[in-house]
């Protein structure tokens, strides 16, 4: 029953994740007004807003306009409540929280890299203040500082490589920041393994798009996408 109680919490914080996704990238505030449909704007009542639930019963459309709506809402409340019932299964006390809050964060950031190619400061530095707690709390702070100059190291010399080589900035600065906030949760050894794992997870994709689009030069990859959630599997690992 506990378990049952701690994933529908999660499906309810996924609700407010989705919000974060919208609206951060869009520098629209989180609290105010409350939800609505992105298509015809119209506020959504709180009992055409119960997550998961709603979007089932309306078959993925709205109640308003009846135009469909995105997947991304309901895989988000889905995604969000399993980590939460792995947070609580897995880990203990602060770690549980860590983890469930900061994954939690790390998967909205994915999405709204995906989408729109950016990292928002502000879901950067309260990263930072979640994984604060388990800095201090649960091991030395020295090892996972250590993690953190690690993981600055290793931008460092792909950066000047790929300057020699290309001339061109390898990395946006959202990327840095979340490589190095990485190092700080994750730690030296882990951190380098995410890098390798978003490294692959990239590969992969782009031939994925080479197969389907073809070759794009100029074509951008989602940097903070793949991170995010190889540093999310790297950690249950």
């Amino acid at each position: 029953m506990i378990y049952l109680f701690c994933f529908l919490i999660g499906l309810i914080f996924g609700s407010f994740l989705n919000v974060v996704i919208y609206r951060i990238p869009k520098n629209q505030s989180i609290i105010s007004p409350r939800s609505y449909c992105p298509k015809c704007k119209s506020k959504i009542s709180f009992y055409n807003n119960i997550p998961l639930i709603s979007f089932l019963i309306q078959n993925g459309k709205c109640k308003k306009c009846k135009k469909s709506i995105s997947l991304v809402y309901p895989f988000t409340e889905l995604i969000t409540g399993f980590l939460f019932l792995i947070g609580f299964f897995y880990f203990e006390g602060i770690e549980s929280f860590t983890f469930i809050t900061v994954s939690s964060l790390l998967f909205a950031i994915s999405i709204i890299d995906y989408r729109h190619f950016i990292i928002p400061l502000k879901l950067s530095l309260f990263l930072i203040i979640l994984i604060l707690p388990n800095l201090f709390f649960l091991a030395k702070p020295l090892f996972y500082i250590y993690g953190l100059l690690v993981g600055l190291g290793y931008l460092l010399f792909i950066y000047i490589i790929t300057w020699i080589i290309t001339k061109k900035e390898p990395l946006g600065l959202g990327d840095i920041q979340l490589i190095c906030i990485l190092g700080l949760w994750l730690g030296p050894i882990k951190v380098l393994i995410t890098i390798f794992l978003s490294a692959c997870i990239g590969i992969i994709y782009w031939l994925l798009l080479y197969f389907i689009n073809g070759y794009e030069k100029n074509k951008k990859l989602p940097l903070g996408t793949f991170l995010s959630i190889s540093s999310i599997l790297v950690y249950l690992y």
